[in-house]
């Protein structure tokens, strides 16, 4: 570069502005380019390229000025006897090729203005149903309107206190629903017709007709299929599938169609809205995250909002929505503390973690308990065993073993462990206390929650029994007899498997397992008699199964461990003639045997 160049970084010059090319300076007034090309080389100073800038017209406003020249030119056409003059036409054939873009014509130039207000890209999806015209299934005769009628009762008095985000209109009949909202009418004739209920499994497969039809094939959004949608997922039960695959895509879609509903963004929403977000919330939550995938929605202002906006409604039922929420938000709050924690952190860091967390949660559960009495006793029900789902929560740090690394067998450990198993099996004696209507009504969520016991007494137990030194020593013997009477696993999810059972009473084998709660008991009964053999295989020569120890159960106050007589666990029937101990995959069954984990 030339020595005598002003040091002044300036502009490009006009040529490679137009060109779109690197300026390059190569002598004053001079850039490398235009003096190989042997062009004219000019520069604007700042001040008159600005002065341009702000006086050029916009792309729109030239286009639309060309609109409205080629208008009043066709408006003289249309007035003359409707033959174009030769000099018109050479006219107008002139200003479409003196035009930047002279392809275009009329239309072209409309729709490029229209594109310019909207840009996405095709026609609205459509606003009415593909099926809409179609029999009813009680149009059909399969269902009568009698039972029709029962079911929609049976919604509305049994079914929202246990999920109180879709309420039906006051007075609402079978018959006006299943014609003014016919999805709505089908998820909940599924929800309330019970699992062993003959027409179950074609309900089902018409839910998913209209779920494949109108919500993927033809893009239909509105709120009926949202709430449709929520009914059906939160008391999906039919098909029992691993990892549960359709259950998720069907939460998924509840929250697809809320945000191409808007209703995360819009400035007001009806108290159906609200609902219907508020209940898209708890089940993403409470669904999402037990089954391992991401969770879109989040607890925000807008969650907020709503709870504050159907609080002013005269619906009872409204009343009970928030003690869900507190206790759903809470649920994330700790997932999302858990995700973030880093194994280096050690004893220290679950001690701080857990101390905060259980703050937060003493102070959500006496909110949630303190509105409880005015509440129904299934929606009781429901919340308490949300409130000990969340106690078992509190203690899952305790199966990390990557952050127990320096410390294994320490005593904040070994009581959390303990604290486990308790918590777990107060969860399961509330779900066996249910009356046997309320068990028959259980949504999705409980079910989880009932995996989650189920999962984590024997995960704690085994760790438990690895932590102690030496099974042959008779003080730990009496340790190992202690941890496992109190667990009483095998009788305890026996007797669940039993109470759950009358659920799918009257079912075939083979449609048992296709139905998440039949499916839940047959494994649970594999549990229990395979856990015997791998407590054995974990603590090598265990006490023999009639021998009595002088120990006691389990009472724990800090660390300290009390003793009474108990029995090692039975072994119901020999698994060992059936399948081989060494066959036995307990990781896996344990893990995989709902899907849950």
């Amino acid at each position: 570069m030339s020595a005598s160049l002003s040091p002044i970084k300036r502009r490009a010059c006009v040529a490679c502005t137009i060109a779109k090319a690197r300026c390059t300076p190569q002598a004053a007034n001079l850039c490398q380019r235009c003096a190989r090309l042997g062009k004219s080389c000019t520069y604007l100073d700042l001040p008159q390229t600005k002065r341009r800038y702000k006086a050029a017209p916009s792309r729109v406003e030239v286009l639309e000025k060309k609109v409205d020249q080629l208008m009043s030119q066709l408006a003289t056409l249309t007035r003359q006897s409707g033959q174009t003059s030769p000099d018109t036409s050479n006219t107008l054939t002139n200003d479409l090729s003196s035009s930047h873009d002279s392809e275009l014509d009329l239309t072209d130039i409309t729709a490029l203005l229209d594109a310019a207000e909207d840009p996405s890209h095709g026609p609205d999806p459509p606003t009415s149903s593909v099926l809409e015209g179609q029999p009813s299934i009680v149009d059909q005769g399969l269902l009568s309107e009698a039972e029709a009628e029962r079911l929609v009762a049976t919604f509305r008095l049994d079914l929202v206190p246990k999920f109180p985000f879709v309420l039906l209109a006051q007075g609402e009949t079978a018959a006006r629903l299943s014609d003014r909202e016919p999805f709505l009418f089908l998820c909940i004739m599924a929800a309330t017709m019970g699992s062993a209920h003959p027409l179950r499994n074609i309900v089902t497969e018409e839910i998913m007709k209209h779920v494949t039809l109108r919500i993927v094939t033809r893009s239909e959004r509105n709120l009926e299929l949202l709430c449709g949608l929520l009914v059906h997922s939160a008391w999906y039960t039919y098909p029992a599938e691993k990892h549960h695959p359709r259950l998720l895509l069907l939460v998924q879609l509840c929250l697809s169609i809320l945000y191409d509903l808007g209703l995360h963004r819009k400035p007001s929403l009806s108290f159906d809205e609200q609902r219907a977000l508020l209940g898209t919330y708890w089940l993403s939550i409470g669904l999402c995250g037990t089954l391992g995938r991401p969770i879109i929605t989040k607890h925000d202002g807008r969650i907020d909002e709503c709870i504050g906006g159907i609080a002013s409604t005269q619906h009872r039922s409204d009343r009970w929505v928030p003690l869900f929420v507190r206790l759903q938000t809470f649920i994330e709050t700790m997932d999302e503390v858990y995700a973030s924690m880093q194994a280096s952190g050690g004893k220290v860091l679950v001690q701080i973690t857990q101390g905060s967390l259980q703050r937060q949660f003493n102070g959500v559960r006496s909110s949630v308990e303190k509105d409880l009495s005015l509440c129904p006793s299934s929606t009781e029900n429901a919340t308490r065993i949300e409130i000990k789902h969340a106690e078992i929560r509190l203690e899952e740090l305790c199966l990390r073993e990557e952050l127990w690394i320096a410390e294994p067998d320490c005593a904040v450990r070994i009581t959390m462990l303990i604290s486990m198993i308790q918590r777990s099996k107060e969860l399961i004696q509330t779900i066996r206390n249910l009356p046997v209507a309320e068990i028959a009504q259980m949504t999705i969520t409980t079910c989880a929650r009932i995996c989650t016991a189920v999962g984590y007494i024997p995960s704690a137990v085994l760790t438990l029994l690895k932590l102690i030194a030496s099974p042959t020593d008779s003080a730990m013997q009496a340790q190992i007899q202690t941890v496992i009477d109190e667990a009483d696993y095998p009788n305890l999810v026996t007797k669940l498997a039993k109470a759950l059972e009358t659920r799918v009473e009257g079912m075939s084998a083979a449609d048992k397992e296709t139905d998440i709660v039949g499916s839940l008991c047959s494994k649970m009964r594999l549990l229990a008699r395979c856990y015997p053999y791998q407590i054995r295989a974990t603590v090598g020569n265990a006490p023999s199964q009639h021998a009595r120890q002088d120990s006691s159960m389990m009472a724990v106050q800090g660390t300290e461990v009390a003793m009474t007589p108990q029995f090692w666990p039975s072994i119901d029937g020999d698994l060992e003639d059936i399948l081989p101990l060494e066959d036995i995959q307990w990781d896996s069954l344990l893990s995989n045997f709902t899907g849950f984990s």
